[in-house]
């Protein structure tokens, strides 16, 4: 009796040990972030919906743009696919909630950058959950965290300026 009750605590035992915590997910840093994201904005979450026809994703999140820091400027909605399947993955949308978001295509849509930690709750002007640079979390002002992003996309301080096309050549007289 005792052996059963071992070969049955056993593998019990050992599958408690294999399971993943809720922490599973790598966090990436700021700057991988930044440069992963194709769109990168301020955000109003207008709609959120079940969206089970999309494979990986249980939902389906409209927003709308307040402020652009990189990405489509012209692009005054987007839809975000969200709750995704993979295992320990938490990102999901909040009617009527305002958030600094990271985004990247997906299907035709877009989808959050690092699944929950790609998007962050504002409050007022303070910006929720926002990471410093060894990627411990704290609350910040947006205008902080604006200025933050835009350093890291633009190293020098100032937009990218075009190459100046080299001189035009005269042709050869023959």
């Amino acid at each position: 009796m005792k052996k059963i009750a071992l070969i049955i605590a056993l593998p019990l035992l050992v599958m408690s040990g294999l399971a993943q915590t809720r922490n599973c997910l790598r966090v990436m840093p700021l700057e991988e972030l930044i440069r992963t994201a194709s769109f990168i904005a301020r955000v109003r979450v207008q709609k959120s919906g079940k969206a089970n026809y999309r494979g990986f994703y249980r939902q389906l999140a409209t927003l709308r743009s307040v402020e652009v820091i990189e990405g489509d400027f012209t692009l005054e909605q987007a839809y975000v696919l969200a709750r995704s399947n993979v295992p320990c993955a938490e990102d999901s949308y909040t009617e009527g909630q305002e958030m600094l978001v990271f985004l990247e295509p997906d299907s035709g849509l877009f989808r959050t950058v690092n699944f929950q930690h790609g998007h962050f709750v504002i409050e007022g002007e303070i910006v929720k959950g926002w990471r410093d640079k060894s990627n411990r979390t704290t609350d910040k002002p947006y205008a902080e965290v604006r200025q933050e992003i835009l350093a890291i996309l633009n190293p020098k301080g100032a937009p990218p300026q075009p190459q100046p096309s080299p001189p035009a050549s005269k042709p050869p007289l023959f």
